[in-house]
């Protein structure tokens, strides 16, 4: 069952190593793509893993370096210590964020459950201050975003824009798709308005046609991303079509709880588990 398993999952992971992922990066770089790596892992309080977990971004931004890919790394705060230690986050983000800038590499800070939402935020602004290569992923179904959207704004920071996967109560989230879809394009229009950088990060054709159509009229700086193994084709055509398209590629051990969310995100992925059991 395991091995099954692993074969869908390889759908949205580059492997369990760095150097499947990177060598996975360098194709999709000659494609006409970016890449955001990520190392799969969240919610971890063992101060060992933390720092091997720091260890292996830190060896992945030298690699991207050596290698000259067009890569950055996107990197989950609890894998840096801050469900046990904030003072230890943020010195281990402010390493990668040293090491990304000497590197002239972007660093992108993902976002978690909402319990982490404050603090994450918290230290990108303490970060921003200090780097301007660095942004954010902000989550549209999340009821505060808007705000915490012109925080961000306010001081010049990059977000990135998705919809949200973690599992949440309604008086966090927004839970149906219209109003998650109708925050998504009230954040977006706000952020190409003020001509902030963003990355839209999602699958969904009306948000990627509207951002299209916003584009038009503002000077925002903006690009695509997407997971994957989602929408190949479509992230061709962008590319030929000339926009910047930038793909997230996660790796590691930690593949299973990454790949449920993806199919609890999009129920119609189990049909990959039935055919594989052809």
């Amino acid at each position: 069952m395991s091995q099954m398993l692993y074969r869908v999952a390889k759908r949205w992971i580059a492997g369990q190593d760095a150097d499947e992922a990177l060598q996975i990066a360098r194709s999709l770089n000659a494609r006409g793509q970016g890449v955001m790596l990520n190392y799969l892992g969240e919610d971890i309080l063992d101060q060992g893993v933390i720092s091997a977990h720091n260890e292996e971004y830190t060896r992945l931004q030298e690699s991207i370096n050596t290698m000259k890919l067009d890569a950055s790394i996107s990197v989950k705060l609890t894998q840096l210590g801050l469900g046990l230690d904030a003072d230890l986050a943020r010195k281990n983000l402010l390493g990668l964020a040293e090491k990304a800038s000497g590197f002239r590499q972007f660093l992108w800070v993902d976002m978690e459950g909402s319990k982490y939402t404050e603090r994450t935020l918290e230290l990108y602004h303490e970060l921003l201050g200090s780097f301007r290569g660095v942004g954010v992923a902000i989550q549209a179904y999340l009821r505060r975003s808007e705000k915490d959207v012109e925080a961000i704004l306010e001081k010049g920071g990059k977000i990135r824009l998705c919809k949200g996967a973690y599992r949440e109560t309604p008086d966090i989230v927004y839970t149906g798709r219209p109003e998650i879809t109708q925050n998504y394009v009230t954040i977006m229009k706000r952020v190409f308005q003020s001509g902030g950088r963003v990355g839209i990060a999602t699958h969904d054709s009306y948000l990627i046609s509207t951002a299209k159509d916003l584009a038009k009229d503002t000077k925002s700086e903006f690009e695509f991303q997407m997971l994957k193994g989602i929408r190949d084709e479509l992230k061709d055509k962008l590319v030929s079509d000339g926009y910047r398209m930038v793909t997230y590629l996660p790796y590691g051990t930690s593949w299973y709880s990454y790949s449920k969310r993806r199919i609890m995100e999009h129920p119609s992925n189990i049909w990959l588990i039935l055919r594989s059991l052809l």
